[in-house]
């Protein structure tokens, strides 16, 4: 059962990559560019959670697992950058200070470094199985583990409560602090985890939908009504 619901939190991801990489194709932006990459990278680590089981553990499991620790190691992060630009859109005045723009650059770094030593480097893989399906996840001892992922959540969650106080805009507010919310949880019931990253990315595209340039609206909304869509 659980292995048919990740395979709907895929095709939720991919509709979600999709409806961005349109925005991004329109008008080249951060803003648009972060959720396309961030969402397409969920859909492969979705699938491969629900294909696990009809797979098997072994080799072949194990190689295609591997990409989803990197990806969420090195794209996560970039939620920091996108959180600056969303704002910077927004026009909160502080977003365009260069100090303000160094710190999130600097952050962004730091996180994926911290990611990369977890989830990459230092990547050990034990096959585990969770309701009926059948997962690899990292066994690594390491300090940083989870922070860079829960970093950028509190990150996004203080962009979303900016932009909400600033504009009146609540959407990112309110679909971050979701993810937050379930992010505990997600060790113990991991589907919970996934099906807020969705949340979470529904924020972002509405987010995107709200902020993004004129010029991006117009290219988007010429491109005909799916193209419109969030």
């Amino acid at each position: 059962m659980f292995s048919l619901v990740f395979a709907v939190l895929a095709a939720a991801q991919l509709g979600l990559a999709v409806t961005a990489g349109r925005h991004w194709r329109a008008s080249p932006s951060l803003l648009a560019a972060v959720p396309t990459l961030v969402c397409s990278a969920l859909v492969w680590d979705n699938g491969m959670i629900a294909v696990g089981s009809l797979t098997g553990a072994g080799p072949l499991l194990q190689g295609l697992n591997v990409p989803r620790f990197a990806l969420h190691a090195l794209l996560t992060p970039l939620l920091v950058l996108w959180s600056l630009a969303a704002a910077n859109h927004a026009g909160v005045p502080w977003a365009r200070r260069k100090g303000v723009r160094g710190a999130a650059v600097g952050l962004t770094v730091l996180l994926m470094a911290a990611g990369a030593l977890h989830d990459i480097f230092g990547l050990s893989l034990r096959a585990e199985r969770w309701a009926d399906t059948l997962r690899y996840v990292n066994d690594a001892a390491s300090p940083t583990g989870p922070l860079p992922a829960i970093v950028t959540g509190l990150v996004v969650l203080a962009t979303g409560i900016v932009l909400w106080r600033h504009t009146g805009f609540a959407w990112l507010a309110l679909t971050a602090a979701v993810m937050v919310a379930v992010s505990g949880a997600a060790a113990q019931v991991p589907v919970l985890g996934n099906a807020g990253e969705v949340v979470l990315n529904v924020g972002l595209l509405l987010t995107l939908r709200r902020f993004r340039p004129q010029g991006s609206r117009d290219a988007v909304a010429a491109a005909g009504p799916r193209a419109g869509t969030l």
